[in-house]
């Protein structure tokens, strides 16, 4: 086939002639050349019977026959700690890169022994059992088991070795699901995976990518316990992939190890236990909740002075640049980190001059420090490296840019001089800070830190990286809150004030679809501000529909940023309707605020996450195996329920909804919850929905958060016959002091709604002590959705509510009512409102025909599709000129289903390169042949 023939079929596909260089920062595209995990195959050697025990101080140690030591220690109320310590080994528990609390004294109410099994009573009617022969550990809950041992804790390899292998294995029930385990590109149940504990840098991945860059030691059953492994070296989990009815760890060369068991009777409960453990989350800056934009990358002061201004100019908001390697120079200055004068000559200015206009500098930063670096001499010479068996400096050879060597993160002297740059940037005027490659993407298994060998402190890496950032904060600014832009990390990343995002992601709609299931797993780790690189990092080509639908996801996700290299990641490269469909999707999220931050204050408080899976609500050992596995769908927040579209083409989709109504975002139409629907999804937006009965806080909307204010909220109450009663609290501060939680210095505005069948009532309250430049009073503007008529009466502090203060929208169907609020508790009664909650016919889709294998292929693709009820349709090809090529029969079966097509007509003849389309009832997916020549 001619060549100009097949590009123009490729840009007749990709429907835009835009396409730019790529640079990849790795050199080729495949993973690391290090073996990142190695199986053992030796035999497990169990723990033995009971041999004696002692109970000291709600503590109980018991002696094994084999003389291990089991150790069941009462942590904190619906929480406890299991400690294994082998013969030979002294009890005393590894140090814990996790935990950041001590045990409570007064947990326990006594021990008890019988012939088969010594108990301790705790708290909420639970207790552990250790039965005696074998010894195996149990967590009771009345006469129901929560969590209970296989065969105990176990030893695999010779116990001398540095390879041996020591773990637990729980028993698994039928039905029971398992969330966390960190980034994974699986479906959000990822029971019957076996999962590897080290953290990878994986170039260009998508769905279906079992292990990434920030792995966590967490799982969380459905059955309403988490088993937290506290330990680091490199290991792994079986989540019943080996055995169906068994969760296994293992972790390597341990000399003990230690996990704990977290229960309570809801996710949110879990989870606020799991982050008091391991710490909170603190405040982010407001600006980290507004559009922060990247690329790889911006490589020069002018360039990126000339991206803020044009995002203002063409009406996108803006609240923070990140600036990629060409900072300080190109890939082999990795290490210099300080400005490249040449392409930045008055940094402080520029940042000084962004800043003024509401746009903060983020600013990357690697731990590689590269041999042609200015400063290699000075961290070999002084010792601040990662070092061979025998002490001496090592060099990565290998690493992608060239051979370099890496900072020990471990090392006091290491961290001072790390920091003793950052600090200069600080002063200069950096808002931000991006820690990249911090796995470490390159780490060399023979190489040695001063904590210890390569596989036993790599997944704490990142956390040892992220820590000094944290805690000189903390001592050198401790008035200002920390953004720290991380790819890595481990368990109890969270409190260093670390924002992870996915890593190098294609861009693909495989790609894009990975990313609910890798932020929902992550959430339920423990932390709660996972993103991605918005419209996808690499490898694929420029395509605006997925541009487009990465960014409404990404406008409603905790971080909303865009990067990409090769092409464009600004949206204002893209021709409309992209590009206005983007700019409204982030005029939203502005518009948002008030509620985004406020579920940044409840993660703060209680490590409840901002995106939560669709079962978050529902009481955990509940048969609720629907909503527990649902990867294209998440609830953002308590009252947000967000649908983005992630196939090619696709303008309806279908919602599982949870019970009770839901109410369209934009519409306003109701949906009974309980079942799915089919919901319209068009270019302009993807399907948001409003729980019944929720107050959801706006604000006017503003192009950066410097300008951010309450002075005026726009509150709707999505009043509801089913919900008599329900309520809100709202959290604003100045949205940048590190000390404002703890010092009572904010506002809770607290919502509370009656609804009854005559009349509605909201009442407004104040509490806390307030902040700097607090509004003196707040005009609260009040929209009620689906009202029938026109109330009889609005009655504002008992008193007539002025006719110019409230208005019914016939078209709209909508009540709005104008009240000032001067921080004093204030009603407002609707007397005589008839609410409209009648349900929307919503019908399913019957299938959804999703994106192919290859979406331009030589000669071979697989079509996809699934099936939502049973019925047999069919799928036909048609070639550019609408003729029917050739036609499937479906599958009757409900579920997903391939179609192999090797580009041949319905007689059997190959058929030339071109343009093609699947179709099946309605839906389309579009195809580009392209034959050799």
């Amino acid at each position: 086939m001619p060549l100009l023939l097949s590009h123009c079929l490729l840009l007749l596909f990709l429907s835009t002639t835009l396409s730019l260089p790529g640079f990849g920062q790795r050199e080729g595209e495949g993973p690391p050349t290090q073996d990142p995990f190695q199986k053992p195959a030796a035999p497990a050697r169990p723990i033995a019977a009971y041999r004696s025990h002692q109970y000291t101080a709600g503590q109980l140690s018991i002696r094994a026959t084999d003389g291990a030591t089991l150790r069941v220690r009462p942590w904190a109320t619906g929480v406890v700690r299991i400690e294994y310590f082998p013969a030979g080994s002294p009890v005393q528990p590894d140090a814990s890169v996790s935990v950041v609390t001590q045990p409570s004294a007064g947990l326990a109410t006594g021990v008890r022994e019988t012939s088969r099994s010594l108990e301790v009573g705790l708290a909420e009617n639970l207790r552990v059992a250790v039965s005696k022969s074998p010894l195996r550990v149990h967590l009771l809950r009345g006469p129901d088991t929560v969590a209970t041992e296989a065969w105990g804790a176990f030893q695999r390899g010779a116990t001398t070795s540095s390879s041996n292998e020591t773990g637990v294995s729980f028993r698994l029930r039928p039905g029971e699901q398992l969330y966390g385990t960190g980034a994974r590109a699986l479906p959000l149940d990822r029971r019957g995976r076996r999962l590897e504990l080290y953290n990878q840098a994986r170039y260009a991945y998508q769905n279906g990518t079992e292990n990434l860059n920030l792995t966590l030691p967490v799982v969380v059953s459905s059955r309403g316990y988490a088993v937290f492994i506290d330990n680091h070296t490199a290991g792994y989990l079986d989540l019943g992939a080996t055995n169906k009815s068994v969760l296994e760890y293992g972790g390597e060369g341990l000399r003990n190890l230690g996990y704990f068991l977290v229960t309570g009777d809801s996710y949110a409960t879990i989870l606020d236990r799991y982050t008091a453990l391991t710490g909170r989350q603190p405040l982010p800056p407001r600006w980290a909740l507004g559009l922060i934009q990247s690329r790889f990358g911006y490589r020069s002061q002018a360039e990126t002075e000339a991206v803020a201004q044009r995002m203002r100019r063409e009406g996108f908001p803006l609240d923070a640049l990140v600036l990629d390697l060409y900072w300080f120079g190109t890939t082999k200055d990795q290490g210099n980190l300080d400005w490249n004068y040449p392409k930045f000559p008055k940094p402080a200015a520029m940042m000084r001059n962004l800043d003024s206009v509401g746009v903060k500098t983020i600013l990357i930063s690697e731990p590689y420090v590269m041999r042609a670096s200015r400063n290699d001499s000075v961290v070999r010479t002084q010792g601040l490296v990662g070092t061979d068996s025998v002490g001496r400096p090592f060099t990565v050879a290998s690493f992608w840019a060239g051979p370099a060597s890496l900072l020990d993160m471990f090392k006091p002297s290491a961290r001072q001089w790390l920091w003793s740059y950052y600090k200069k940037r600080k002063t200069e005027g950096v808002g931000g800070w991006w820690s990249d490659l911090g796995e470490p993407e390159n780490h060399p298994v023979e190489m040695h830190h001063v904590t210890g060998p390569t596989r036993q402190v790599h997944n704490a890496y990142g956390q040892a990286w992220a820590s000094i950032l944290a805690e000189k904060y903390a001592q050198e600014y401790p008035q200002e809150r920390l953004f720290n832009l991380a790819r890595s990390g481990w368990a109890g990343m969270q409190r260093n004030s670390v924002f992870p995002w996915s890593g190098d992601i294609n861009r693909s709609w495989s790609g894009f679809q990975a990313q609910i299931p890798i932020m929902l797993g992550v959430s339920m780790g423990g932390v709660g501000y996972m993103h991605s690189d918005a419209g996808g990092f690499c490898v694929g080509p420029i395509d605006p529909e997925l541009y487009t639908r990465w960014l409404q996801m990404a406008s409603l996700c905790p971080i909303m940023r865009p990067h990409g290299e090769g092409v464009p990641p600004e949206p204002y490269y893209y021709p409309e309707p992209y590009k206005s469909i983007v700019r409204n999707a982030a005029r939203q999220r502005y518009e948002l605020l008030p509620y985004l931050y406020t579920l940044a204050w409840q993660n703060a408080q209680t490590g409840a996450p901002l995106a939560r899976p669709m079962n978050y609500e529902a009481a955990p050992g509940l048969d609720n195996e629907q909503l527990g596995n649902v990867n294209d769908q998440y609830l953002l927040g308590p009252n947000l329920l967000v649908a983005p579209v992630v196939q090619p083409g696709q303008r309806r989709r279908n919602v599982l909804l949870p019970v009770g109504n839901w109410i369209d975002f934009h519409s306003h139409e109701t949906l009974a919850g309980g079942k799915i629907a089919g919901r319209s999804a068009p270019l302009e937006r993807v399907p948001l929905l409003v729980k019944a009965g929720a107050f959801l806080p706006l604000a006017p909307y503003v192009n950066t958060t410097a300008r951010y204010h309450t002075d005026t909220l726009r509150v709707r109450f999505y009043a509801d016959y089913g919900v008599p009663e329900s309520s809100f609290t709202l959290y604003e501060d100045d949205g940048k002091s590190a000390q404002a939680m703890d010092g009572g210095q904010f506002q809770l505005l607290s919502f509370a709604g009656t609804t009854a069948a005559n009349q509605t009532e909201i009442q407004v309250s104040a509490s806390g002590q307030g902040y700097a430049k607090m509004p003196p009073s707040r005009v609260i503007e009040l929209l009620i959705p689906r009202v029938a008529a026109a109330p009889t009466a609005v009655l504002v502090a008992g008193q007539p509510a002025p006719a110019d203060t409230w208005r019914y929208d016939t078209t709209e169907q909508a009540l709005h009512v104008r009240v000032r609020f001067q921080n004093q508790p204030l009603t407002v009664a609707i007397q005589g409102l008839r609410l409209n909650s009648a349900s929307t016919a919503a019908a399913p889709e019957t299938l959804t025909l999703t994106a192919p294998s290859d979406r331009v292929f030589g000669g071979r693709t697989t079509l996809h599709y699934t099936l939502h009820t049973p019925g047999q349709h069919t799928l036909r090809i048609r070639d550019a000129q609408g003729q029917v090529v050739r036609t499937f029969q479906s599958s009757t079966e409900m579920g997903p289903h391939e179609l192999p097509w090797n580009a041949e007509d319905q007689n059997g003849r190959s058929l030339p390169s071109g343009v093609y389309t699947a179709e099946m009832l309605g839906q389309h997916q579009r195809l580009v042949l392209v034959r050799p020549d």
